[in-house]
Order: structure tokens, then C-alpha cells, then sequence
């Protein structure tokens, strides 16, 4: 029987082709290994392959043995053309050594995979399932104990220098420490936004443990006296507080540089880490930094953690260009650089802001095509540009290099927001919280999305959330009155943006402080406040937009409407040139035309808007302001129906003087009525 069956495998070449199919996969196989990750995939696609390489083996073995290759084509095998094999096969110890070594093997390595497989938990690209990186697995420490053991957070260390404009330096070198600490997968470090908010503030070890999420706490401190520098480190263990190590270097500004490294080293070997031989190439990382160029740079960073006024972003600016022409080779720097130009883009929306951001960002790539945070601020460029594609692949990038950045996450959510992938979103803001449930930019980025999808009411609790982590926060206070805003309480959005505005004078509070005096019916007050925020931005279409409604519902300045309009137009079609699948520019950039007489081009805009965003409330709400400036109620009735059932609240609707052309209407009160009503359910949780 097993000779008859030998006999059968030889003459139909089934072991030919299963030699063959084996050999192919392998080869493929392999080249994907190399190409998948410099094409932005995850390392999740290489484990995919794998097993459809295997589930494809049997198949290719059962279709060998059905059909048969002749001159004259492929054809069902039958005893007819079936070639002759004048030599029977001959079973020999040696045979089956190979084909059993071949068979293990090639399983081998597909159980591997697979098993990387499960470890990563691969999903498919899905609304249901999104293809997020899984939770990082940690090598445990030598003594067995749990994952929690590896959870550290890195504090701002003290400066005991006698100039306290040396600060700059401590909160520098720590926040240093915790990106070269990130960059380890053994490791899971709390987020710089997270940690350092305890900066000079009277909390004790534990205290900030618990509220962070993690075991382990690194502070230090920094007394700096003309060229001589000492550091002083200490790693606790907040669940006893006992001190796992301490040490105080004694350097000179020329070797400073080399503090962070030692220290890093110091932590993982005190923490018992078992690191990967990736991990151990970043900790013995030999880098040829110039000493002044260092300082500039952490002066840089200094500047891009502060309020983010225009001015400490031009100050950070010109600090990391100075780091950058000092040691042009210093990738860190033009990641600086990179995202302070794309922070001053987002402030002001400039083109050549823009372009400027996007070559930064691909120098220190070049130079450094290890560090997620360049992917990060590249996926935020491509995000920022419509690229959304590009957008996904730099992001996805940024978590193949570190699963744990938190700040990826909330780049690809956005990138997905845009393109409609809500489920995706959302999911994707969910694991961004499960990561770092005390990380309020996580926080805002939930409440921000809730708000834009129109439930509003949820936002609240997120934005209260942020409140609580940060009491001085004035972008957590902007983002609770957007929110009181979207619920009609628009005496206490004010209050809140007044209280942001004592934090930092931004164009963003003067405008949002402009917009609730506008829907209180308070027209030259908010006049003045769109000004106030036009001398900070002066190139923002949405505030010259809104200074031009303010400006028609003046009884005293509607003069001035039209050449104000005109403005917000020509900014409008410099930034949708950036970005032509931005659906809301493009909507608002219908309202200034509508506003203005021209019809063609405004009914145009706002058409090309629907159909690249259907589900996108603010679109309708454009639109409808645009139809009402073109005395087309009707239809205005109907695009203002489709916001609410997406969303807008039926309170701004009756307070917009905007829409004032509605009100007339005999099927105005079914509108809202209808909406009210949807609100209510939505309110009480029938509706999810």
C-alpha cells in the first residue's frame, strides 16, 4: 500500500511540487521580512504571510495532485497523461531524514510566527478590529516578578543652581533620559506630559506613583557653576520606598552629553532588565554632539514645553536651528526643529510653514530612522496635508518602533477621524487611554473627538478629567467651554475662556471668547475679540471669517463685512491647496463666497465638501449658513436638518444669527422639534 502510494506522489510530482512551493515561500518570505517594514508595515504583516504561506502548503500538495502540466496545457490528472517513471521510488533512510527535517523546519518556523502572531495581537484591517500594536511584553526581571516591576516615570530634576535660568537644564536632561528610556520595548515609561506635571509641585513618591500608573520613580537634581556640572540620580521603588540606587556625576559641559546614557544604564541594570540586542545598541549609542549645540537644544525644548504662544515657539525655533547649524548631524535637534515648525503651522497655518516642517522632519529621518517621534510629527505633516494614507503608514511606523507611544495613537485616531473610519477612531483613542489612562493629551484627544462627532455631553466628563490632572491647564479650560459652547451655555464657555486667557493670551481663547459673545448677540464685543486674536494670528481664514460675520450682524460695522470676507477667502484657498480634502475648509470657504455674492463657486465648494464628508456635521452647518446668505431657505431647512441628525445642537441653531432666514419657515419648529427630541434620547442613553 505505502509502495503503490510512493509510486502515485512520484509520477504525479507532487514531492516536485511541494519542493517547489516550499522553496518560492521561503524565498518570499524572506524578501518580505526586508521590504515590509521599509514599505510602513506593521511587523505583525511578515507573521500574516507566514500563515497563509502555510495554509496555502496542503492546498498547493491536494492541486499537484489533481492536475497535471502537459505540452498541451494544465489538465485533470488521469492514468492517460500521467508521465511514466521507469525508476520506482526507493524508500532509504536518507529520504526520509530530509523530507522529515524539511517538514519540521518550515513548521517550525510558521509555529514562531504564529505565535508572534498571537503575542501581538494581530487583528485584521477592519472597522470592528482596528490594526493597532498590542500590548508591549516586557522581559521579565530576574527574580520572576510581574510586568508592573518595569512601569517608570521620569520627574523634572531640581535645579540647585544659584541662576534660575538654569532650570531649563534639569527639566532638559530628564526629559532626555525618559525618551532614551522609551525607546526600550522592555520598558514602559509614563508619558513627559504626564510626569511632568508634578514640576514644583509638593507631592510625595508614592502619591505620584499611584497617579501615574507606575513602580518605579527616577529624580535627580542639577547644580550648574560656570563650566562645572553636578547631576545627582535616584531610582525608587514607590511601593516600599526604599532606593534602589543613587550616584552624583561630576562633569564638565564638555562631557555632559554622557550623563543621560550612564544614567539610563544605571536604571536598566538596577532594574534587572533583560535586554533585547536592539535595546543594547541604543544604550551604547556613540553620539558626536558639540557641547554648545546640546545646550541650545535643551534651551529649545525648554521653550516647546511652555504655554506655546508665538513667541516661545519662535524662541525654540531659533534655538534648535543654532543646535542644528552647530552639529548639523544632531537628529534630536531637527526633530526640534521639526516640531516646533509644525506647531507654528498648525497656530497660524503658513505654507511655507509647512514645507519648512515636512524637510526638517525628513533630515532627522535620514539621520535617525529609529526615532518614533520623527514618525510622529511626519504623520502629523501628512495628516495635517489630507495625506491621510501617508498619515497611517508614518504613524503605524512610529508604534512598530516603540508599541507604547501614546502620541501615535492619537495622530492615527485623528488621521482615521478625517477619513470617516469612526470605529477606528474611537478604538484607537481607547488603547491610547488604556496605555496611559493619566495622560491628559489622551484625555483631550477623546473629549475633542466626542465633541466633533456631536456628542457633547460625554465630552464634558474627558475635558472635567483634564481639569482635575491639570488645574493650571488653560488648553483643558478652552476645551471644557467649546464644550458648555456646543450646549448653549454660552455665559459659561465665556467664563471658562476667560479663565484660559489668564494662563496665556492665544488667538484660540480670543477667538472662542469672540464666538460666545457672538451667539450671546454681543456683535462688537466679539468684534473686538477676533481682532485681539488676529493681531497673535494674523493669517487664521476662521477667525477672519468670524470677524467678518461679526462685522454683518454689527449694526454699526457691517461696512466692513465685505472686504473682510474677501480676506478670509484668499487665506481659505492658500490652505485648502495644502490640504484639498479638508471638508470642513472647504464648506466654510462656501460660506465667505455665499457671503459675498458669489454664488457659482460657493454652491461649488460646498458640494465638492458633501461629497468628500457626508457624515461631517459642521459640513451641513456651512452649508446651510451659505444657502440662508443666498436666500435659499429651503434647501438651508434641509442642509441644517441633516447637521442636527448628525449632531448639532438644536440651541446654536436658534441662536446663530447666521440662520436667522430659518425662522420663518412653517416646517422650522418640526426641524428642531424632531432634533430636541433626538437630543433627549441621546441624553438618556437609548441611543448609542
Amino acid at each position: 500500500m505505502l509502495k503503490k502510494l510512493l509510486v502515485q506522489l512520484q509520477r504525479r510530482r507532487v514531492a516536485n511540487a511541494a519542493t517547489i512551493y516550499a522553496g518560492s515561500a521561503w524565498l518570499l518570505l524572506q524578501a518580505a521580512e526586508i521590504i515590509f517594514p521599509k514599505l510602513g508595515f506593521s511587523e505583525n504583516a511578515a507573521a500574516l504571510a507566514w500563515v497563509l504561506a502555510l495554509a496555502g502548503f496542503p492546498i498547493a500538495l491536494v492541486l499537484s495532485w489533481i492536475f497535471n502540466i502537459t505540452p498541451e496545457g494544465i489538465k485533470i490528472t488521469s492514468d492517460a497523461n500521467i508521465p511514466d517513471d521507469p525508476v520506482p521510488p526507493r524508500l532509504t533512510p536518507l529520504k526520509v531524514t530530509a523530507i522529515a527535517a524539511s517538514v519540521l523546519v518550515f513548521v517550525a518556523v510558521g509555529y514562531l510566527y504564529l505565535d508572534h502572531l498571537d503575542a501581538n495581537n494581530l487583528s485584521l484591517f477592519t472597522e470592528e478590529s482596528p490594526p493597532l500594536a498590542g500590548p508591549v511584553r516586557p522581559a521579565p526581571p530576574d527574580d520572576g516578578i510581574e510586568d508592573a516591576r518595569v512601569t517608570i516615570a521620569v520627574l523634572p530634576f531640581d535645579n540647585f543652581s544659584d541662576v534660575a535660568d538654569m532650570e531649563y537644564f534639569g527639566d532638559g536632561l530628564a526629559e532626555e533620559i525618559l525618551n532614551l528610556l522609551a525607546k526600550l520595548n522592555e520598558l514602559r515609561v509614563a508619558a513627559r506630559t504626564s510626569s511632568f506635571y508634578f514640576k514644583d509641585k509638593n507631592f510625595d513618591i508614592p502619591t505620584i506613583a499611584q497617579h501615574l500608573g507606575v513602580r518605579y520613580v527616577l529624580e535627580g537634581s542639577v547644580r550648574h557653576s560656570r563650566d562645572q556640572i553636578r547631576v545627582t540620580a535616584q531610582l525608587i521603588d514607590a511601593s516600599n520606598g526604599f532606593h534602589l540606587w543613587s550616584e552624583t556625576y561630576d562633569r564638565t559641559m564638555s562631557n555632559i552629553f554622557r550623563v543621560q546614557d550612564e544614567i539610563s544604564k544605571e536604571v536598566v541594570k538596577s532594574l534587572k532588565i533583560a535586554l533585547s540586542s536592539k535595546s543594547k545598541e541604543l544604550l551604547e549609542r556613540d553620539l558626536n554632539v558639540d557641547p554648545d549645540a546640546y545646550e541650545f537644544y535643551l534651551r529649545g525644548r525648554d521653550y516647546l514645553r511652555g504655554p506655546g504662544d508665538d513667541e516661545a515657539l519662535r524662541n525654540a525655533k531659533t534655538m534648535f536651528t543654532k543646535a542644528a547649524s552647530l552639529s548639523p548631524d544632531y537628529a534630536d535637534a531637527l526633530a526640534g526643529l521639526c516640531d516646533t515648525l509644525l506647531q507654528q503651522y498648525f497656530a497660524d497655518l503658513e505654507k511655507d510653514r509647512f514645507t519648512e516642517a515636512e524637510q526638517a522632519c525628513q533630515r532627522a529621518q535620514a539621520l535617525d530612522s529609529g526615532s518614533a517621534t520623527v514618525y510622529v510629527a511626519l504623520g502629523n505633516l501628512y495628516r495635517a496635508s489630507g495625506q491621510y494614507t501617508l498619515a497611517e503608514r508614518e504613524f503605524n511606523t512610529a508604534l512598530s518602533l516603540k508599541p507604547t507611544a501614546v502620541d501615535a495613537y492619537l495622530g492615527l485616531a485623528e488621521a482615521f477621524r478625517f477619513e470617516e473610519k469612526y470605529v477606528l477612531a474611537e478604538q484607537t483613542l481607547k488603547r491610547a487611554m488604556e496605555l496611559e489612562p493619566n495622560n491628559w493629551a489622551a484625555s483631550m484627544a477623546m473629549g475633542r473627538y466626542l465633541y466633533n462627532r456631536g456628542r457633547v455631553e460625554e465630552s464634558i466628563g474627558y475635558y472635567e478629567r483634564i481639569d482635575q490632572l491639570m488645574p493650571e491647564s488653560n488648553a483643558a479650560a478652552n476645551n471644557l467651554g467649546s464644550a458648555y459652547f456646543l450646549l448653549g451655555r454660552f455665559e459659561e464657555a465665556a467664563s471658562a475662556w476667560e479663565k484660559a486667557l489668564d494662563g496665556a493670551p492665544m488667538a484660540v481663547l480670543y477667538a472662542n471668547l469672540g464666538s460666545s459673545y457672538f451667539f450671546l448677540g454681543r456683535y462688537d464685543e466679539a468684534v473686538k475679540k477676533y481682532r485681539q486674536a488676529l493681531k497673535i494670528a494674523p493669517e487664521d481664514k476662521v477667525n477672519w471669517g468670524n470677524l467678518a460675520d461679526a462685522y454683518r450682524h454689527s449694526p454699526s460695522q457691517s461696512d466692513r463685512a465685505p472686504a473682510t470676507y474677501q480676506h478670509a477667502i484668499k487665506l481659505a484657498k492658500e490652505n485648502v491647496q495644502i490640504n484639498p480634502s479638508d471638508a470642513v475648509a472647504l464648506a466654510g470657504l462656501g460660506h465667505y463666497l455665499a457671503c459675498v455674492g458669489q454664488r457659482e463657486e460657493a454652491l461649488e465648494n460646498l458640494e465638492v465638501a458633501k461629497q468628500l464628508a457626508q457624515k461631517e456635521m459642521l459640513v451641513y452647518y456651512y452649508s446651510a449658513t451659505a444657502l440662508c446668505a443666498l436666500h435659499e431657505q429651503d434647501q438651508a431647512l434641509q442642509a441644517i436638518g441633516t447637521a442636527l441628525s448628525l449632531g448639532y445642537p438644536a440651541h446654536m441653531v436658534e441662536a446663530d444669527a447666521g440662520l436667522s432666514c430659518l425662522r420663518g419657515l412653517p416646517d422650522y419648529p418640526t426641524t428642531l422639534t424632531q432634533s430636541i427630541r433626538q437630543e433627549e434620547k441621546l441624553t438618556d442613553g437609548d441611543v448609542q
